[in-house]
């Protein structure tokens, strides 16, 4: 099941509520402890390029940007990110680490 935000219409990983009681709960506890064991990870670097394309190309793209919520060049970058990993592994990684989240915070008896 598909869950999309009701102002911007972007794709949600759980629905809008869930989310909104993960924040709440992470505005409330202190999650320090559970911090010290993980271990700081530098961001990728990046590097500029130029690409051409067709102007209907990048209109399309613009369009389905903006559907989504995002720049179209951050789009671009998802695209060929998937494409170059041959699967859809950001968002898997995102609904990994929201599920382990949810697991912690229904062994959490204060949630």
């Amino acid at each position: 099941m598909t869950h999309r935000h009701p102002k911007t219409g972007e794709e949600l990983p759980m629905p809008l509520d869930e989310l909104e009681k993960l924040a709440d709960h992470y505005d409330t506890h202190d999650i320090a402890a559970e911090m010290e064991e993980g271990e700081w990870v530098e961001p990728r670097p990046m590097a500029t390029t130029s690409l051409r394309l067709p102007v209907e190309v990048i209109e399309r793209l613009k369009e389905e940007a903006s559907r989504e919520g995002v720049r179209y060049t951050a789009l671009i970058r998802t695209l060929l990110e998937r494409h170059v990993k041959g699967m859809d592994v950001e968002l898997v990684d995102i609904r990994d680490r929201l599920e382990r989240i949810e697991r912690e915070l229904k062994r959490d008896p204060a949630a």
